[in-house]
């Protein structure tokens, strides 16, 4: 492990020295939503946040959610299959279950799946406005499974005054279809934006088709967005965020062999909310609700519900004239069915963050967080955060803290295999960046280090703990370099080292994940993107019991996609995904897309 370390400080350490080749060096103050309790400028927050733009989702052309996500340093993807099936996004090594998911402040997460994460296979990115991922430990700040970091997806909002209509069309491989509707309005008190949305397509074989299998797995999916606000007076604004995916899959049998099994989900939920600012203490209240139903008619087990009701307060106030204190308290219940099987747990919490600017340059973050688990009983978590600018474009960025994962109530209770004992895992992490503006690029060079004790995995039988200390290590890099000419390049390369305490690698982590890429304006009409990700050293398990590690070999794929405009609000668009048309897979057995091209129109008044 500790050559990891060797390496990425040697990193560090040869950045800063790249600050002579800088020329009008700048700090963008971009806002993030999630590296402190309240929204913060990028520059002064100590945790290491990515994010994708409007602009740059648009740009790529990839309607699926998890194929975006994994452009981003630190992160990878397995998927069973293509669109719908069960799709995993890694964050430093470790699950989407260490990894909550929020869109438009609901926690999407299902209460009912096997360790309490999301299938990215159900979700797109139609209706997406920004995609921001806050890494590291976040449980001080979000609570239990926000132990990697935290992933906050919100919906495309109007910028100016007036109403705009926007309609898309797109077809093409696998017989794919997809349209969507949006609607989006402003005025000088009201906010309003909805998307409908849906997808079809009869998609390739879960299991992969070159081991023989021949049944095309489809998938269709119908959704809904919607977000609004309305401000009531000059220091009171109310809103509401809300969600419905309605959706079918089709699965293959365990192996994976080719089989009839066609799962059907509903996800829905939302959320209401108050902002009230007061004389000295701004003050924000909450209440959201999501369930999710999956029916699985084949399966051991049939059905399956999980839901999630969420009372949130807030408040922010001033100390001094350059300190914050943020608080709050929080209480949600979560339950879950699998058949006649059922459990419930109740989590009430409180929390705090002071920040301060300890100079005009440095800023400091200390958070520390209560949760009373109703089976588990207390759990304390604390994060610190610094960010340092000893010069213009340069940031330096550090974070320590504390995190838990509670077991979640399919772990606990499900009838095949849930096991009463468990205990919640522990961990800690601690990361280390810097981030470096020389002239046109921005370098990003970051080291983390992750530890989880008493970890819950799957045994022989049933869900056990592994006994010891498990690890995630490794170092991000990142360059975007903007070219004269509006075009944006960039490269991300991230190098993981996960291990169990007995030395055991994890499975489905590539030890080297790199992307290389190309987006923006060709010519005033014409647009597009180029990428190119290669990710080799991936371990995966013989899916015997117990599990016994195999390799799955390196692959590189290539993605293309342009649009051009052909009138004011008028633009065609097409992308090819997988241009070599390279036989990989990310997940033993399971197969994914040949080459595939499709095309489609947009429509803006």
């Amino acid at each position: 492990m500790k050559p990891v370390f060797v390496f990425a400080c040697a990193v560090m350490a040869i950045l800063p020295a790249a600050r002579a080749l800088a020329q009008d060096a700048f700090v963008l103050d971009e806002i993030v939503i999630s590296g402190n309790l309240t929204e913060t400028p990028a520059s002064r927050t100590g945790a290491t946040v990515e994010t994708l733009s409007q602009d740059a989702i648009e740009a790529t052309g990839k309607p699926d959610l998890a194929g975006l996500i994994d452009t981003l340093p630190g992160v990878s993807l397995t998927a069973n299959g293509g669109p719908g099936a069960v799709t995993t996004v890694r964050v430093r090594g470790l699950p989407t279950r260490y990894a909550p998911v929020f869109l438009d402040g609901i926690d999407i997460t299902d209460p009912s799946g096997t360790q309490q994460d999301l299938n990215f296979g159900s979700f797109t990115t139609l209706g997406l406005g920004r995609v921001e991922l806050s890494k590291g430990s976040q449980s001080s700040l979000f609570g239990s499974e926000a132990v990697a970091g935290v992933i906050n997806l919100t919906t495309a909002r109007p910028e100016e005054e007036g109403t705009q209509v926007s309609i898309a069309i797109e077809a093409g491989s696998y017989d794919t279809f997809s349209t969507t509707f949006g609607l989006q309005q402003k005025t000088d008190r009201t906010e309003l934006s909805l998307t409908l949305s849906r997808f079809e397509t009869d998609g390739f074989s879960a299991a992969d088709e070159n081991d023989g299998a021949t049944e095309a797995d489809g998938h269709s999916s119908s959704t809904l967005l919607l977000s609004g606000a309305y401000d009531l007076s000059g220091t009171v604004r109310l809103g509401l965020s809300g969600f419905i995916i309605d959706t079918e899959t089709d699965q293959d049998g365990f192996g994976p062999t080719d089989g009839p099994g066609t799962e059907f989900a509903l996800r829905k939920g939302v959320r209401l909310f108050a902002e009230i600012e007061g004389e000295t203490i701004d003050h924000e209240v909450s209440i959201s609700a999501s369930r999710t139903d999956r029916d699985y008619p084949t399966g051991f087990t049939n059905a399956f519900a999980g839901e999630r009701r969420e009372v949130r307060y807030l408040g922010e106030t001033s100390i001094g004239a350059k300190s914050g204190l943020a608080f709050g308290a929080q209480f949600s219940r979560e339950d879950f069915s699998a058949d006649a099987n059922n459990g419930t747990y109740d989590i009430a919490s409180i929390f705090g963050e002071v920040t301060t600017a300890v100079t005009d340059d440095l800023d400091l973050a200390l958070s520390l967080r209560a949760d009373d688990h109703s089976e588990f009983g207390s759990e304390v978590t604390g994060r610190i955060a610094a960010a340092y600018r000893p010069r213009e474009g340069t940031i330096l960025r550090a974070s320590a803290g504390t995190g838990f994962r509670a077991p979640s109530l399919f772990e606990l209770f499900s009838p095949c295999c849930g096991n009463a004992a468990l205990q919640p895992e522990t961990s800690q992490s601690v990361d280390l960046g810097i981030e470096q503006q020389l002239g046109a690029a921005t370098l990003k060079a970051t080291v983390f280090y992750i530890e989880i004790d008493d970890l819950i995995d799957f045994g022989a039988a049933s869900y056990v703990q592994v006994p010891g200390t498990t690890t995630s290590q490794g170092l991000e890099l990142g360059l975007d370099y903007a070219f004269a000419n509006g075009l944006i390049g960039f490269a991300n390369y991230t190098l993981t080292d996960a291990e169990k305490d007995d030395g055991e690698a994890l499975f489905r982590v590539p030890g080297h994940d790199l992307t290389l890429g190309l987006r923006g304006n060709v010519t005033d009409r014409l647009s597009g993107s180029v990428t190119v990700q290669h990710v080799a050293d991936l371990i995966d398990t013989d899916g015997g019991f117990p599990a016994s590690a195999i390799d799955l070999p390196d692959y590189t794929v290539v993605n293309l996609s342009a649009a051009y405009e052909l009138r004011d609000g008028i633009e065609l668009f097409g992308r090819i995904d997988n241009v070599l048309d390279e036989e990989y897979q990310t997940t033993r057995g399971y197969g994914t897309s040949d080459r595939a091209a499709y095309v489609g129109l947009r429509a803006t008044f």
